[in-house]
């Protein structure tokens, strides 16, 4: 191989690998599982299970308590490199005003927490609905506020204490009142060494490659926004590689539903 090729592999090399710490392209996503899951209070909790760009069971968890996916619903994402976060993002949670690096951070932490729960735990399930507290603590706190579990291992004024503190479910929360979501923005929730091993997820616009706002009440997004687990060591480079030269078709919204009693996220 010649000077002039190896310099050339070398500079590709680069861009790859500078595509990898931002948002580096579209790709398709379909949500797979569970079919059924853990659940609590008529909600699936995290983390479920997505083909990602092609990439089957990968594990993903939702940060978006507003907008809705159901099990086999497709659609394209934005992918945006956990670790390559910078102001403004481009993200889902960006466009709508609340997508600070700190939230991120936050949620990048509570889904770390997530991932390391037994299937179906109390753990998983306050640590779920901690993550989409992060985004929309007002969401959160009004549906367990209007859906009440008032028996069994977990209530909903456990659940509210558990993630607000004192504030519980009926205050308006800050980090003085405590709870997973002052932890989560707290100094003791560190980023691990060489970052988290996530990928976000943002749902693009039908039809287009631009991403969608989160809780938009006049154009709904087709899905949630995930954070994706990146596949390790070379996987992982050939996953953000193929994302960043990949743009699928438009896939149709769907309309807000439910499977069985229990909505998908």
């Amino acid at each position: 191989m010649t000077k002039k090729r190896v310099i050339r592999v070398v500079l590709w090399v680069g861009v790859a690998l500078s595509l990898g710490t931002w948002a580096i392209g579209q790709t398709s996503v379909v949500l797979t599982a569970p079919t059924p899951g853990p659940s609590y209070d008529g909600i699936y909790v995290s983390p479920y299970y997505a083909t990602v760009g092609g990439v089957a069971n990968t594990p993903i968890v939702c940060d978006d308590f507003g907008d809705d996916t159901s099990i086999g619903d497709k659609w394209n994402a934005t992918v945006t490199a956990f670790s390559g976060l910078t102001a403004p993002a481009g993200t889902s949670w960006d466009l709508a005003g609340k997508g600070s690096l700190a939230a991120y951070d936050a949620v990048g932490w509570l889904t770390t927490q997530v991932l390391a729960q037994t299937s179906g735990s109390v753990g998983q399930i306050v640590y779920t609905f901690a993550d989409w507290a992060v985004f929309d603590p007002s969401g959160v706190a009004s549906y367990l506020t209007s859906n009440p579990v008032t028996s069994g291992p977990l209530t909903t004024a456990t659940l509210c204490t558990d993630i607000f503190g004192s504030a519980g479910c009926t205050g308006t929360w800050v980090q003085a009142d405590g709870g997973l979501l002052a932890t989560a923005f707290g100094p003791t929730a560190t980023v691990p060494a060489g970052g988290y091993g996530f990928e976000i997820l943002s749902p693009d616009t039908p039809g287009t490659t631009t991403v969608c706002a989160a809780e938009n009440i006049k154009n709904p997004c087709p899905a949630q926004e995930f954070i994706a687990v990146v596949p390790e060591g070379g996987a992982a480079f050939a996953y953000l590689l193929l994302a960043s030269f990949c743009c699928f078709g438009a896939i149709r919204t769907r309309a807000r539903r439910q499977i069985g009693s229990t909505t998908a996220a």
